[in-house]
């Protein structure tokens, strides 16, 4: 961030571009679906959001961000398409003082800002990028040493999982899918939790970030771990009750041995890089290796983390919600 005259502040985006403030934003509005719970972890309780995408919502809802963010149901949906296309229109009603987008999508950042409107371009998809993205906001929140130390906590336990898991050989490491959706495996897609959690994922030779397969392919794999995301409705009781008509999952070892998982929501999704990217490496470690981690407490390590991060304590019930079942 460099100061100018007058209390005015400029923050460079991912793109270099250079984009001027005169003041803290206070009406903001995040096109991305995970970026609510980014902003929250920078500026804590805060009714700023006037705008967010309908799958910010979706994802609100089935998490405990309800409880710890209300004010976020206020926030309209109805200027934006889940694929984070804008209706200008309905954009500008909003007034926004700044808004939140990937650079990605670069005719949407053109459109708005051919408007007027101060657009703040992030960068998607990986955990680098969304320590970047902290910064960022931060920087435009005026947060600055907020964003360092968050970016710092990250990396801090993260590392806590990689160095206990530094003599596991290659050839030990568990074997591990998950589905983003039904038959749809993540390739490289969500590595940034599945090789510092010490995970194989034999799907990592495949081309693309994630890719559709068939039976035969699960079975020749014959994982020892499956994971579901929390974009998909597939539920482990699926695969462990041999629902699927035309698949026999019964013979698959993850299946035979129990060991399928919902991949928990906490104050958003854990699978996709975020803020909550370490509690999701450590989620997984305990499960892929129960001894070495046999001492960690997933329960009091995501208290401390929702303490430290989003400034809120959780209920004990809060806390078996994120959690609990996540094999029904």
């Amino acid at each position: 961030m460099v100061g100018d005259t007058a209390g005015s502040y400029t923050v460079t985006d991912v793109r270099g571009e250079k984009i001027t403030f005169d003041a803290e934003p206070q009406r903001v509005v995040t096109v991305e679906k995970p970026l609510p719970s980014i902003y929250y972890a920078i500026e804590g309780a805060t009714d700023n959001i006037v705008g967010c995408n309908p799958s910010s919502i979706k994802a609100y809802e089935e998490s405990v961000l309800r409880f710890m963010y209300p004010q976020l149901e206020n926030a309209a949906t109805d200027w934006c398409n889940t694929d984070s296309t804008v209706n200008l229109e309905e954009l500008l009603k909003l007034q926004p003082d700044v808004v939140f987008i990937y650079s990605t999508d670069e005719q949407e950042i053109e459109k708005m800002e051919s408007a007027g409107l101060k657009v703040v371009a992030l960068r998607s998809a990986e955990l680098d990028s969304v320590k970047e993205n902290l910064q960022i906001m931060a920087a435009v929140c005026q947060e600055e040493e907020r964003g360092e130390e968050l970016v710092r906590l990250i990396d801090e336990q993260i590392a806590e999982v990689t160095s206990r898991l530094d003599g596991v050989a290659e050839e030990d490491k568990p074997s591990v899918i998950e589905f983003y959706s039904d038959m749809n495996v993540s390739v490289s897609q969500y590595d940034h939790w599945m090789v510092p959690s010490g995970a194989h994922n034999p799907a990592s030779g495949l081309t693309g970030k994630k890719t559709e397969v068939d039976m035969e392919q699960i079975l020749l794999w014959n994982p020892e771990i499956i994971y579901i995301g929390n974009h998909s409705d597939l539920m482990p009781s699926d695969l462990l009750e041999n629902k699927q008509e035309g698949r026999d999952w019964s013979v698959v070892s993850a299946v035979a041995n129990k060991q399928v998982y919902k991949i928990p929501i906490g104050a958003y999704r854990w699978d996709p890089a975020g803020v909550e990217t370490p509690l999701m490496v450590k989620w997984a470690a305990k499960i892929q290796y129960p001894e070495i981690f046999a001492d960690m407490d997933m329960e009091q390590e995501v208290k401390d983390f929702f303490e430290i991060v989003y400034q809120y304590e959780l209920t004990d019930e809060q806390v078996s919600e994120i959690l609990d079942n996540r094999q029904q």
